[in-house]
């Protein structure tokens, strides 16, 4: 798992070293037994020779002689051992007839053998004897190193000689060093090779991914989308791995621009089709209104029925007037070409005359305004900064039951901007301590006819309810000023954050 979290590239040459390495180790360490086996081979040839010469009397002893078993004899094959032209500076030979047993070894420009330790004794009694002169076995002989030993038990008498295996040892550790150096060297040069080839094999893989990257920074969520970046064409070519890839890729990109495509004609569509409703609609329900305004002066004549169904009709055509005009004002804001003109508009002013007004229309909340000394302006329309408020705001008193404490604060602050130097927003802040919004639809509260369920409990004269549009108009009048409107909400009440650009 934790491989797979590595760049192909990265996996590909680790991999590739790793068998590398396995494979010169295994090379290195088939050298190294041959070079030991051959070295040890010569060693108990050595032994075996010499070994042969001292025990069947050397030069002069007569056809026909044979190994002698008794103790002299044994003695006099030691010596013989050490003394024969050609041994080696440090071969020993150890002799015991029963008495603990003797141990000698030849050492350069000495005239005679020096006697071996009591340890050095034991450890070479305690050789098994071989039942032939070729069951040789490396022995570590205390104070003198390795040595390749063969022992011989002649009727009592355990005879055992030995040569240094040191030089042997040396040249093996030599070759073991040499031999290692040489596979690291290998492995780190064809590695670094490896590395090179794999980086440019796979630079049409990284092609692939450049396009794929620059299609994920696109920007498709508003507007007509423009999804024509696609896999250059030498790399689609199916038939390898990476032509697979990228002609997956182009394909997957051809069904998703037809997707888009299909979506912004439905959307437009549907747009056209709420603006153009909007606009008829607005002619019959003014006539409404204007008849149903024509018989005020004469309800107080009519019998009560009449009074109240044309005080229904009356509120029914005003609602639907108000209702119409939301919707033409976010077809508008959805297609862009809803006009506004830039000015400075006094925000704390402002603040202050719709406080008062929601304290008038709302006298069982305990509304709070906090706003510094010096005015605070935002660059802006003002009717559009005055709805959006007023909306959160009357969204805050309407949708909490009495009692709730509704505060809203503003403040100059600064926002960070990513390479650039940090520009001066006014942030207008409005929570209550309300039950707060449902999480259902926390993340939908700026869509449009999104309504909170009974929990924000609505004022009971509030006629028809709300229509779920007034955070969808917020939403849109804020990025026409080219602010920002979030909203954080829990069981302990709901906060909605206005920022939009000073004067």
């Amino acid at each position: 798992m934790r491989l797979r979290r590595w760049r192909l590239q990265t996996r590909l040459i680790v991999l590739a070293g790793l068998v590398l390495l396995l494979v010169g180790t295994g090379i290195g360490a088939a050298s190294w037994l041959s070079v030991r086996t051959s070295l040890m081979s010569d060693l108990d040839a050595q032994l075996t020779s010499m070994t042969s010469h001292a025990r069947s009397g050397g030069p002069g002893s007569g056809p026909g002689a044979g190994p002698r078993t008794d103790s002299a004899s044994a003695v006099d094959s030691a010596l013989r051992f050490l003394f024969q032209p050609g041994v080696g500076d440090g071969a020993l030979a150890v002799v015991d007839s029963g008495g603990g047993g003797e141990g000698l070894i030849a050492e350069a420009g000495l005239n005679r053998p020096r006697a071996l330790s009591s340890d050095a004794i034991e450890a070479l009694l305690a050789v098994e004897p071989g039942v032939s002169e070729t069951s040789h076995e490396s022995v570590r002989v205390p104070g003198f190193g390795a040595y390749r030993v063969v022992a011989f038990d002649d009727d009592g008498t355990t005879t055992v000689y030995g040569v240094p295996q040191g030089s042997v040892d040396a040249a093996l550790d030599r070759t073991a060093w040499t031999t290692a150096f040489v596979v690291l060297i290998g492995v780190l040069i064809t590695a670094g090779l490896m590395a090179v080839i794999i980086h440019r094999q796979l630079r049409d893989l990284r092609d692939v991914a450049h396009t794929a990257r620059e299609v994920a920074d696109l920007e498709l969520s508003a507007g007509k989308p423009e999804l024509a970046l696609r896999v250059p064409s030498e790399l689609a070519v199916p038939g390898t791995e990476v032509g697979d890839v990228g002609s997956a890729v182009n394909r997957m990109l051809d069904h998703v621009g037809t997707a888009l495509d299909e979506r912004y004609r439905g959307t437009e569509q549907m747009r056209r089709f709420v603006a153009d409703a909007s606009h008829e609609l607005r002619t019959p329900i003014a006539t409404i209104r204007g008849w149903a305004d024509l018989t005020r002066p004469y309800r107080d004549d009519l019998p009560a029925e009449v009074t109240t169904s044309l005080a229904k009709i009356d509120s029914g055509a005003m609602r639907m007037s108000s209702l119409v005009d939301d919707l033409l004002l976010l077809a508008r804001l959805e297609a862009g070409r809803q006009p506004t003109k830039e000015d400075t508009v006094d925000v704390s002013s402002m603040l202050v005359e719709l406080v008062e007004d929601a304290h008038v229309v709302n006298p069982d909340h305990s509304l709070i305004l906090d706003v510094p000394p010096e005015p605070l302006e935002v660059r802006g329309a003002l009717d559009h900064v005055r709805r959006v408020v007023s909306i959160v705001l009357t969204n805050a008193c309407v949708h909490t039951p009495p009692g709730t404490q509704v505060s809203v604060s503003a403040a100059s602050v600064r926002k960070p901007v990513a390479g650039k130097t940090p520009s001066d927003v006014v942030a207008i802040r409005i929570g209550d301590d309300g039950p707060g919004i449902p999480p259902e639809i926390r993340d939908t509260v700026f869509d449009r006819f999104v309504r909170g369920d009974p929990s924000r409990t609505r004022r009971s004269g509030v006629e028809g309810g709300s229509s779920g549009l007034g955070l969808a108009i917020a939403s849109g009048l804020v990025e026409l000023m080219h602010g920002s409107i979030t909203m954080s909400s829990s069981d302990d009440g709901t906060t909605f954050e206005l920022r939009l650009p000073t004067a």
